[in-house]
């Protein structure tokens, strides 16, 4: 055969893990059977969970998840585990990988409640779109926890060290119990008629019986549409509510939750110092670089001796009033000789002067001069201009 045409061991194991991992279906199954075989190990727990027709499940359980059972399993034990199917791909083996064990009694409800969960999610309600952003800088924050419960305490500690600009109100309710969902829905419908930034849901781990409150229906759909972000920080990391999937933000613990609800002060101080360092290096840089500018122009002539920069124009400025003055005295003198020349031709042709001479100017009755017979006729009354008088004559012909 041509050697693409096969697989070695080691790629066919990967292949049907890489198949058996992408199948959300085989993600968080329950699973009903008796323990079998139960063994342990420094890393965790090796067991068979098998039923009436003997079919057998080889199941992991890892020591971390073991410290929050409820209960001590055994061989013979009925339960229902919630896991996953995972491959192990150096045995070509695949094993039912348990986060959390249930003996069969309890287990009834873990079964209604993956019923209410897949109800949920197929309205859409666990959707990620639907998740709203946590305020970076709260002003204000609420608390749905246990009155004077150790998730309280250590919410307000916690926040009040981080950043205690915040405001923090506290809705006290039950956390478990068979009030406990009215009273959580009570909480929460108080806290969304208050303003605050964002809404903490919190309390410590327990068994899935004292978590139940948390995966009640009214609550879950309340707190989905609620319009303030929540955090909800309900049990351990094992521990997952219906609140949890709704909630637009999951912690594991009250403390991650004051974390992820507020920025920390002291790294804020550390940035705000850093900057307020930047700011004086660049503004000591900017007063040394103007400090040098100024001594520049300062080293100048002119800010030295500023009339020295002025003394060469008042030298140009008094020759310049020379010449003007040079200038309009040869003006003058020129337009006086003209006047002059002008006054003398004007004289000239004085009537006056040439009547001084023998001759006489004469004019009509109107004052108009006659300088031809055309213009008087026989009558006509003349006056002639003498050089010391006047004559009245009248016309008696004219030739």
């Amino acid at each position: 055969m041509e050697q693409n045409k096969y697989f070695s061991v080691t790629a066919f194991n990967t292949l049907i893990k890489s198949k058996i991992d992408g199948d959300e279906e085989l993600h968080n199954v329950y699973v009903k059977g008796e323990i079998s075989n139960w063994k342990s190990y420094n890393s965790g727990f090796f067991f068979d969970l098998v039923d009436e027709k003997k079919s057998v499940i080889p199941c992991i359980l890892w020591s971390d998840n073991y410290l929050y059972l409820p209960f001590e399993p055994k061989n013979g034990d009925e339960v229902i585990a919630l896991g996953s199917v995972s491959v192990y791909v150096g045995r070509g083996r695949y094993n039912f990988t348990v986060k959390t064990l249930e003996k069969f009694g309890q287990g009834a409800a873990l079964l209604a409640l993956e019923a209410l969960k897949k109800k949920l999610q197929a309205e859409g309600l666990f959707d990620i779109s639907h998740k709203k952003p946590i305020p970076e800088f709260p002003k204000s924050i609420g608390l749905i926890v246990g009155d004077k419960s150790a998730a309280e305490a250590d919410l307000i500690k916690n926040i009040s060290r981080r950043w205690p600009l915040c405001e923090i109100l506290v809705f006290p309710s039950l956390v478990q119990g068979k009030d406990a969902p009215k009273e959580l829905l009570k909480a929460l419908r108080r806290a969304e008629t208050t303003e605050i930034d964002i809404l903490i849901i919190a309390r410590g781990g327990g068994s899935n019986e004292d978590l139940s409150a948390f995966n009640d229906e009214a609550l879950t759909r309340e707190l989905y549409a609620c319009t303030i972000p929540c955090i909800s920080a309900v049990g351990h990391e094992i521990d997952t509510t219906l609140i949890d999937y709704v909630s637009d933000l999951r912690v594991s613990t009250p403390t991650g939750a004051a974390e992820a609800a507020t920025p920390d002060q002291q790294e804020i101080r550390a940035v705000l110092l850093g900057a307020e360092d930047s700011l004086n290096t660049a503004m000591k840089n900017l007063l040394s670089k103007k400090r040098d500018q100024l001594n520049s122009l300062s080293a100048r002539p002119f800010f030295k001796n500023p009339s020295s920069n002025y003394a060469k124009a008042k030298e140009e400025v008094q020759q310049l009033s020379k010449r003007l003055e040079m200038s309009l005295g040869h003006l003058v003198e020129m337009s006086s000789n003209q006047v002059r020349s002008l006054s003398s031709r004007l004289e000239a042709l004085n009537p006056r002067n040439v009547i001084s001479r023998g001759y006489s100017m004469t004019t009509d009755e109107r004052g108009n001069i006659v300088t031809s017979i055309k213009q008087i006729a026989e009558g006509d009354t003349l006056k002639s201009v003498l050089k010391d008088g006047t004559i009245t004559s009248k016309v008696t012909s004219k030739e």
